[in-house]
């Protein structure tokens, strides 16, 4: 039996059809657990940063009795200027860090003033309880990205937290013990 040996030098048309058909499903299947693992990466970053500057302003808070200073978007409070550095927590690519400091007025109940002399100067029974004002700092850590899904996911990540999603960014509030105004 005679074979004709033929002279081939690189792959035909055909050839390369089928190559790029294999890589094209390929990627299409992969391509989902990529994103996902992206995405992923991106939300354990930002709960790292957020779990990092929220641990650094309680420390603060804790040796100072005050909450470190507001800062802009992207910027360390000068108390905590080590977060700041160059590659620190402030400024990554898909979002922008942002600590902020409120004072909030809450209601407590104060106490009642002695009893009365006389029956007529006594409170009624049904009177309501008296109310007094007690200011308290709270501290706040914001996060301003447009990814939609890395807000959906830090609100319910932080579910079970004060923290809450406003257009574009999402704040999770920490809160402090009640007691005079820490910040002048």
């Amino acid at each position: 039996m005679t074979v004709l040996a033929r002279d081939r030098r690189g792959a035909s048309p055909g050839d390369v059809m089928i190559f790029l058909a294999t890589v094209s499903i390929a990627a299409a299947l992969l391509y989902p657990a990529w994103s996902v693992r992206d995405f992923r990466a991106r939300v354990e970053r930002a709960i790292t940063d957020i779990e990092a500057l929220s641990a650094a302003a309680t420390n603060f808070r804790d040796e100072t009795d005050r909450w470190p200073a507001a800062a802009p978007a992207g910027e360390a409070p000068r108390e905590l200027a080590a977060l700041g550095s160059d590659d620190g927590i402030f400024g990554r690519p898909e979002y922008t860090l942002r600590w902020t400091t409120w004072e909030v007025v809450d209601s407590v109940e104060a106490p009642r003033p002695p009893a009365a002399t006389s029956a007529a100067d006594a409170p009624r029974a049904d009177a309501r309880p008296l109310m007094a004002p007690i200011v308290r700092s709270v501290g706040a850590v914001s996060i301003l990205s447009p990814d939609e899904d890395l807000l959906a996911e830090l609100l319910q990540h932080y579910a079970n937290d004060a923290s809450f999603l406003l257009d574009s960014t999402w704040v999770l509030v920490l809160p402090d013990r009640a007691g005079p105004s820490p910040n002048p």
